[in-house]
């Protein structure tokens, strides 16, 4: 079996966007009337898993009450959006780079803890969602990162093995899911995960203008 680039799978945030700092600090205007701030200790632990899982941490944490996932996602993504509107730019890097993906017909996904009313507003934003041959959320899947599952159903979505496609994440739970996914991974550096930390990923990367197809090709 010959393996190859063929397919590439993005994670959403901390990657196609910076929005970690806005959706955090959303978090804790939405939390504040439970009486608690989350540290970057606590943004850590919560990195790549869905909402769901965050609140079930925070309850058990902070004794929080029970919110309503979707009740939460809605509020605290709208406070989100609108801190994001006022310094949000255009990432030519990472734009040259789906680009370049999609003259050499190298297929794209977007798979992300995150719902999907909030991909769709966010990916409009970028502009992007034209992009991308499958999007796949949190309802999409029946298990969560670490667990491979939506990276390998985003690889059988686009008609790809898994072998063949190469995963960016910044987080540790979705490093380890492409890595127990049998795929390539590019860890993307964000001010929460240091370098050593990422180690196990097949490459670290500052920012998409460190990279390009063929070196994501050179993987292989």
């Amino acid at each position: 079996m010959i393996i190859m680039l063929k397919a590439i799978i993005f994670d959403m945030d901390g990657v196609l966007i910076n929005s970690v700092k806005y959706c955090w600090k959303a978090f804790n205007i939405a939390l504040k009337d439970s009486g608690i701030r989350l540290s970057n200790e606590d943004i850590k632990k919560s990195m790549g898993i869905p909402l769901k899982g965050s609140l079930r941490l925070w309850k058990k944490d902070y004794k929080i009450k029970d919110y309503n996932p979707e009740e939460f996602s809605r509020k605290a993504g709208e406070i989100e959006l609108e801190l994001m509107k006022k310094d949000l730019h255009p990432n030519k890097a990472l734009n040259n780079l789906l680009k370049e993906a999609k003259e050499k017909q190298i297929k794209m996904a977007l798979a992300t803890s995150s719902l999907r009313w909030r991909v769709d507003k966010i990916l409009k934003l970028l502009e992007i969602k034209d992009m991308f041959d499958v999007i796949l959320t949190a309802e999409d899947v029946e298990t969560h990162k670490p667990s491979p599952e939506i990276f390998l159903r985003a690889a059988e979505q686009m008609n790809e093995n898994h072998y063949d496609c190469v995963v960016f994440e910044d987080a540790l739970s979705g490093i380890e899911a492409a890595i127990r996914g049998n795929m390539k991974v590019v860890a993307v550096k964000t001010e929460f995960f240091s370098e050593e930390e990422l180690k196990d990923a097949d490459m670290v990367i500052n920012d998409f203008s460190e990279i390009n197809i063929n070196k994501l090709k050179n993987m292989f």
